[in-house]
């Protein structure tokens, strides 16, 4: 019987990557009834980046996908294609907020909606806020918010409170740096870290701290 090499497969037995022109088979392989084949399809559509925006519309299907890694892999891919996979933004929000769905698949879930854009604001900063989701997920969230830039401004006053949250705290000042002048607001609070003499102890805290407030000053 006649068998044709996967697109994953041909990739790496002839050294090079998957091209524009392999995204249809990709996304056929997406609902292939073999999990790892799912799973290689949605790899290979993440390295792709921009270049698998085709795929968007499977890949927000496979979210769907009854095997956890698959979901893992389509949401990482989705973030990879950036702000051409906006159509992905609601389906990437429910993952992140279905505290039934596996922690893994937030996170990735978390990171992708911050690379897509500030159309995912909203689900960041209701994710970050959210303890019934676990303390990872939330830093991711955080995370997710400093990947906007200036474009999360409206997030500042969230990620301020946050910082009184061990789970989230290295993450909300990280996201607050890469805001810059836009978290200004942030200043008193990242100011009051720096001079609690609690947090003098922790090296890498008050690091950051300091990094921070350099760069929300301007």
């Amino acid at each position: 019987m006649r068998r044709f090499l996967s697109p994953a497969l041909a990739a790496m037995l002839f050294g090079g990557l998957a091209l524009a022109a392999d995204v249809p088979e990709l996304v056929k392989q997406l609902k292939s009834p073999s999990a790892e084949e799912r799973r290689t399809a949605a790899k290979e559509l993440a390295e792709m980046k921009a270049d698998a925006k085709a795929a968007v519309p499977a890949l927000v299907g496979a979210l769907a996908d009854q095997d956890k890694f698959v979901r893992r892999f389509a949401a990482q891919a989705l973030g990879e294609i950036g702000p051409d996979a906006r159509a992905g933004v609601k389906g990437l929000s429910g993952a992140l907020a279905k505290p039934s769905e596996a922690r893994e698949v937030q996170q990735a879930a978390a990171i992708a909606l911050g690379r897509i854009g500030s159309d995912s604001l909203p689900a960041l900063t209701g994710a970050l806020k959210d303890k019934k989701l676990d303390g990872s997920v939330r830093s991711k969230a955080a995370e997710g918010i400093g990947l906007l830039g200036s474009a999360g401004g409206s997030a500042v006053g969230d990620l301020t409170k946050a910082l009184g949250d061990a789970d989230v705290r290295m993450a909300a000042i990280a996201a607050l740096a890469q805001m810059g002048p836009a978290a200004k607001e942030s200043e008193k609070a990242l100011r009051a870290m720096v001079e609690d003499k609690k947090n003098k102890r922790d090296k890498a805290l008050m690091g950051a701290v300091k990094d921070a407030l350099k760069k929300v000053k301007g």
